[in-house]
């Protein structure tokens, strides 16, 4: 069965505020973070109201505040409400400009924070390359932390998939920051990306060609790496493939361990992430990675459930429509697919198909490169309609 999220329907003009319930759908910081890119990309404000109120901490915290910082200073922007715990802010962004920049989400808590680096590096990552910025941005806090991904999934799952559109960038890691002391620090190098990007097709994954298992050290004793070696060639073989290999060992102010299994197909990328515990056997953290890349790889599905909401705003400004299929259509994705209408003139798709997987189309509106160059919206709206799921 298929639903029609939005339609190709008219929205907020020029400079018209934008108004955003952060507790709509899954209710968290994505909401925020992706309202924030969509407002800097195409010069809107945005009033959000409601952020986070679902949460146990609810309102703004750090890495969010970091990431509002993060956006203001690259667009010269006024705000509104950036304060600990608040549920509501108001954005208004200016001209993006690039070069390099220094974020630190432990300023914002006053204490060590293991609040995840690249969720602030993708706030600001797209709105700089569609701008057609160059940008060197450092960020300290978590590298490798719970429920977010970490930066060895953004460097071999996220932006690899983001060259498929012409999105050039990488990411370096130089300090580990695990859960809970954090001080990590990474260094994401954003290019100039050329307009209209380019659409991918993505419905069908074709043959798996690379499956990698990145471990990432600190402060652990390095023996761990032989192991964890050994318990992923047995795996990888039983599909008949052999696993390439990436050892990092990092400073670090406190110990920590993260298996990043990741996959790239014909069409396609996937990424698994479990981190080390107390009292659990590298093996057995290895093969948590594997028994989630097998229930992916069972699918047939191109990418992996957190993948599949990350490449909607990129495919928002391509030359032509774009697909893909996931094995899971989380509120993360529903979420999305209804926020971004809300910005740029766009059609957008989420189908249930008959093999369980679900097909997400991205149809760009004939304004959207427009958008970009001239930092407003053009057209005049009227209320849309809320999907229903």
């Amino acid at each position: 069965m298929g639903y029609t999220l939005a339609k190709m329907i008219e929205y907020p003009s020029s400079r018209e505020i934008v108004r955003i319930d952060g507790s709509y759908g899954e209710g968290g910081g994505q909401i925020l973070r992706t309202a924030l890119a969509l407002s800097m990309i195409t010069g809107q404000p945005v009033e959000f109201f409601n952020l986070r109120v679902k949460r146990p901490n609810p309102g703004l915290q750090p890495q969010h505040l970091t990431a509002i910082h993060a956006a203001a200073t690259i667009s010269d922007a006024r705000v509104e409400g950036a304060m600990l715990g608040s549920t509501e802010l108001r954005f208004e962004p200016n001209e993006v400009t690039g070069g390099e920049f220094l974020f630190d989400i432990e300023d914002v808590s006053g204490q060590g924070s293991a609040g995840a680096v690249m969720l602030v590096a993708q706030t600001v990552l797209l709105p700089l390359a569609l701008k057609g910025q160059s940008a060197k941005i450092t960020i300290l806090g978590g590298t490798h932390v719970g429920w977010s991904p970490g930066t060895d999934y953004i460097e071999y799952v996220y932006l690899p998939a983001l060259r498929h559109f012409g999105v050039q960038a990488r990411v370096e890691t130089l300090e580990g920051g695990f859960y809970p002391r954090g001080g990590g620090r990474a260094v994401v190098y954003v290019e100039p990306a050329q307009l209209p990007l380019t659409p991918i097709d993505w419905r069908e994954r074709g043959k798996l060609k690379t499956i990698r298992l990145v471990f990432t050290l600190a402060n652990l004793p390095e023996n761990i790496l032989r192991r964890g070696d050994q318990a992923a060639e047995t795996l990888v073989g039983l599909i008949g493939l052999r696993p390439e290999f990436v050892h990092r060992v990092l400073p670090s102010r406190g110990f920590g361990l993260s298996v990043t299994l990741t996959a790239e197909a014909e069409q396609g990328y996937a990424g698994f992430i479990r981190l080390g515990r107390r009292g659990v056997a590298i093996e057995q953290v290895v093969e948590e990675a594997w028994d989630e890349f097998t229930k992916w790889a069972k699918t047939r599905a191109a990418v992996d459930y957190f993948l599949a909401d990350q490449l909607i705003l990129p495919a928002l400004f391509a030359s032509g429509p774009s697909a893909w299929t996931t094995h899971r259509a989380t509120s993360h994705l529903r979420t999305l697919l209804w926020l971004v209408p809300q910005f740029v003139r766009t059609g957008v798709e989420l189908t249930q198909q008959t093999d369980g997987n679900s097909l997400v189309r991205i149809i760009p509106g004939e304004d959207a490169i427009s958008l970009i160059a001239n930092g407003k919206a053009s057209d005049i709206y009227e209320d849309a309609e809320s999907p229903a799921f």
